[in-house]
Formats: structure tokens, sequence, C-alpha cells
């Protein structure tokens, strides 16, 4: 992944010094129960295998010429990673407990073609619900332990393309841990690999409501 560099963008919490972006108008969510979430996993959602306790993607039928995407994509504010918050827990955060999410919720696309700004094998981690690179030969640090373990669909996410009302930049690839994390404040947040996570490669620009 070829190196950047740069400056963050806030969403909420203090910028990197010198930022001189507008800052983010933040969606503070609300506070969840169980059957709105449930209700989330539906045809273009990650589905839980009831039978091994493990997930799986339910095939899904979509109309031609739309892209599939996914939502409820969180940042956690806790770690900084992006994971997924369509479950009825929030996986294991690094920083301890589960995630906490915080701001928009991003529809990233998945199982398109790879172009020269979107970079395909992201993934699902099903043991700690971030997003992580699965393009190299390991997988990364997991904080539930171990490595990461891909599951789920195959994420295609643009990079270093302009941000937009419905679209945030400042999203990168911890070297670390191999986690999607968001990089726009003074800090970096927590890496299970240790201290804070360490921004390397493409300046992901991700879609949201």
């Amino acid at each position: 992944m070829d190196d950047l560099s740069g400056e963050g963008l806030s969403m909420g919490l203090p910028r990197r010094s010198g930022d001189l972006l507008q800052r983010d108008e933040i969606e503070l969510p609300g506070r969840r129960d169980f059957l709105g979430r449930a209700l989330g996993v539906t045809a273009g959602l990650v589905g839980v295998g009831l039978t091994t306790g493990t997930f799986a993607t339910p095939a899904a039928a979509k109309p031609s010429g739309v892209q599939a995407t996914q939502s409820s994509w969180r940042f956690c504010q806790k770690c900084f990673a992006m994971y997924y918050w369509g479950y009825p827990t929030d996986g294991v955060c690094p920083a301890g407990g589960a995630h906490s999410a915080q701001g928009y919720n991003f529809v990233l696309p998945y199982s398109v073609p790879a172009t020269s700004t979107a970079q395909p094998d992201w993934r699902f981690c099903q043991k700690c619900f971030a997003m992580y690179y699965w393009g190299y030969p390991t997988d990364g640090v997991c904080p539930a332990g171990g490595a990461h373990s891909a599951q789920g669909y195959n994420f295609v996410l643009p990079h270093d393309v302009p941000a937009t009302a419905t679209a945030q930049d400042r999203w990168r690839f911890c070297e670390k841990c191999f986690a999607m994390f968001y990089w726009g404040y003074p800090t970096d947040g927590v890496c299970p690999a240790f201290g804070a996570h360490s921004a390397q490669g493409y300046n992901f620009v991700l879609p949201h409501w």
C-alpha cells in the first residue's frame, strides 16, 4: 500500500493541528434496542448462523445495476476502528470491553470490481467485528486474541477521491493490526498490537448516511 501523509478531519473531537478543513457534522447515535438491530440484519447484511454459532452471509438477489452495499458500519469512539454494529453485541475492543458506536452510519460497497481508486480485500473479522485488510499472508492482530478471522463479504473501499457531504475521508490502514481506523484526531486510538494505531497507505473515503 502506498504511503500517504496529511492532516486529519474532525468527527466532533479536536482536529490534528494545522487542519484548515471544517469540522464534520456528526450523527449522534440514539439508544438502540435489540429488535431494531435484529431487523437491520437483512439480505444486505451479514447474517447469524443459528446452528454453528458463527456468522454467515445470506444469499441475496439484488436488482441489476444496483451496487451491493452493507450499512451499520460505525466508528468506535474508544479504539477509533471501523466496526460492524449489526448484531446484539458489539464485538471486542482493544480499549477494553465492547466497541462503542459514535457518529455516522457507514454504507460500504462489496463484491464490486476493484479500480485504481477502490481497493478490495477488506473483510469483517468475526472475532472482534472490526473491518480489516485481508490482502497479506498474515491477518494482523485481533483484540479477541491471535489474528483476525475473515468472514462474509469482500469489501471494495474507495480511496484518494474527494470527500463529500456523504463520504468521509481520513480512514486509514493500521500497519500494526491491519484494521481500518479513523486518522482525524490528535491521537490515533488504541491498537491491539500495542500503543496507538499507525497509519499507512491510502486515504480511504467512505460513504455514509
